[in-house]
């Protein structure tokens, strides 16, 4: 998941830069609660709406919107915390 969420990059310099933020992103996700992470799989990589994400997840679109939005301000929360912080997340 970090991997996809990172993008691709093609010089060297940039493969470095990118392979440090993936072990950052990496850690980030796994200390996550996994029901954070579900609800981040399913909005980006399975490209579901807000409904189709609150149909799989059991909730009402508007609580499935929160748990998003929720998910992605821990993630940035814990992104921070590490040493190079966001820098290079956008």
């Amino acid at each position: 998941m970090a991997a996809q969420l990172l993008g691709k990059e093609s010089r060297p310099s940039e493969l470095a830069v990118r392979a440090e933020r993936l072990l950052r992103l990496q850690e980030a996700l796994n200390r996550m609660d996994p029901t954070d992470r579900e609800v981040l799989a399913l909005r980006h990589f399975e490209h579901l709406t807000r409904a189709e994400t609150a149909q799989v997840l059991g909730l009402s679109e508007a609580a499935a919107a929160k748990r998003y939005l929720r998910a992605l301000g821990r993630l940035r929360e814990m992104l921070a915390l590490f040493p190079g912080g966001l820098e290079g997340f956008r």
